[in-house]
């Protein structure tokens, strides 16, 4: 068997979790059956450069990454990777409820809908798995807060405490929520026994200002996070981050350190955090991506990124 990357245990659960994980929304991206095949060429080059943990949701190409994703791992043994899926945004078959914005632009004929009601939990994560064509997730994220009007109240209402009794009946392992802001992040941590922080905003190089009081707050409670979109959900490469980024890449070539690598990387050195999740539409990019990941970073970049103010206070920060 393909050695696996490092791994990280969750505080509280038995769950080893790669320091890489494969996410699947860019996989939206690519049409057709060409699509399909660069889709499990991916994740076969994750797979056999040791990636043991993938990421999807019912919202991804309204089931489209779902179906790719299971595709991919159907004959991989169920005990050698972790799985985690969402819940919040469900998938209408007949267009007979209101739809949400899709931001896919290649997609299955399924209408995304948001429902944080007891029963649409638990309806999107079964029929979620019917999708991926396995019968077990590792993990169940609620999500779409953002994008569904009233999603956070409604979530808070309802959704949340129907995913924690999900995992109490033993349904699912772990539970968490995914969240682009640290205020969402924070709604959730205060209310809800979650095992999982999805941190898909407000947690990157670029963008971490008010990162520390969600990360504390994890560290203090067990609860693993996920530093996901290292490249800030595209805004890296923005015209906004134009100075953040040259200042940066000053301070990269005294010290030899690539962008990515140091993108990468940054999540990482903070010790609440299980895993980085990236994801991509290109197999070249996997070997690119493990490469910058295997960069040894001196402590000393750090230090200067500190001490220009690029880098602000977080706990644990390379200890």
């Amino acid at each position: 068997m393909t050695e696996t990357l490092p791994t990280r245990r969750h505080p509280r659960a038995d769950l080893a979790f790669t320091e890489l994980a494969l996410g699947t929304s860019r996989w939206s991206e690519m049409d057709g059956p060409e699509g399909d095949a660069r889709a499990r060429a991916v994740a076969g080059a994750a797979w056999d450069a040791g990636v043991r943990h993938f990421d999807t949701a019912p919202y991804y190409g309204s089931g489209l990454c779902e179906r790719r994703l299971g595709a991919a791992l159907v004959w991989k043994d169920r005990a050698d990777y972790i799985l985690s899926t969402k819940v919040g945004v469900d998938l209408d078959p007949f267009g007979g409820r209101e739809a949400v914005t899709r931001h896919y632009p290649f997609h299955a004929g399924f209408a995304p809908i948001c429902d944080y009601s007891a029963p649409a939990i638990r309806h999107s994560f079964e029929t979620s798995l019917h999708r991926i064509g396995i019968p077990s997730a590792d993990v169940a994220y609620m999500h779409g807060l953002s994008i569904c009007p009233g999603g956070l109240e409604a979530a808070l209402a309802t959704g949340g405490a129907e995913l924690v009794r999900m995992r109490e009946e033993g349904l699912v392992r772990l539970v968490g929520v995914g969240a682009n802001t640290p205020a969402i992040a924070m709604a959730f941590i205060e209310r809800f026994d979650i095992d999982m922080l999805l941190f898909a905003g407000g947690f990157s190089l670029g963008d971490h200002a008010g990162a520390a009081p969600v990360l504390e707050a994890c560290a203090a409670r067990g609860i693993g996070v996920l530093a996901a979109s290292p490249f800030g959900n595209g805004a890296w490469f923005g015209e906004a981050n134009a100075p953040f980024r040259a200042r940066l890449a000053e301070i990269r070539a005294e010290f030899g350190v690539s962008e990515t690598g140091a993108l990468i990387r940054f999540g990482l050195m903070v010790p609440a955090t299980l895993s980085v999740l990236w994801s991509t539409q290109t197999p070249e990019k996997v070997g690119s991506t493990l490469a910058a990941y295997e960069e040894e970073i001196p402590a000393e970049f750090w230090e200067t990124c500190r001490a220009e103010g690029l880098l602000h206070p977080l706990p644990g920060f390379g200890d």
